[in-house]
């Protein structure tokens, strides 16, 4: 398989596909209407494609030539793990959107001038 500086193709495709998802947003982000919630659904699109390619992967992880096998039993719970990580990061970014970033900030009345 060829890689550049070790990094194989699937990644440059995932680096592609978040880099058109966040565009799409950019651009949607001042829309108006229905096409506004466009935005949601290519950041669900983006999520769904990468879980797609992170768990059914082309080739072998582990591409072993030689007789003798050498079989990585944690394999599974390293990539769950991962995972489960990556997962509670963009959880946490949505609560941090929701909670602090989105936070309203309501108008503060201005002092009644006196006027005598």
């Amino acid at each position: 398989m060829a890689t550049v500086l070790g990094v194989g193709v699937g990644l440059f495709v995932l680096a592609f596909i978040w880099v058109m998802c966040l565009f799409l947003c950019i651009a949607l982000s001042r829309a108006e209407g229905a096409i506004s919630n466009a935005a949601i659904g290519a950041i669900l699109l983006a999520i769904v494609l990468t879980i797609i390619l992170w768990f059914f992967p082309r080739e072998a992880a582990n591409v072993v030539t030689d007789d003798i096998k050498k079989y990585d039993y944690t394999m599974v719970g390293r990539e769950a793990l991962i995972s489960l990580c990556g997962i509670m990061f963009v959880v946490g970014l949505v609560l941090v959107l929701l909670f602090h970033v989105m936070e309203p900030i309501y108008a503060k009345p201005l002092k009644k001038l006196k006027i005598s």
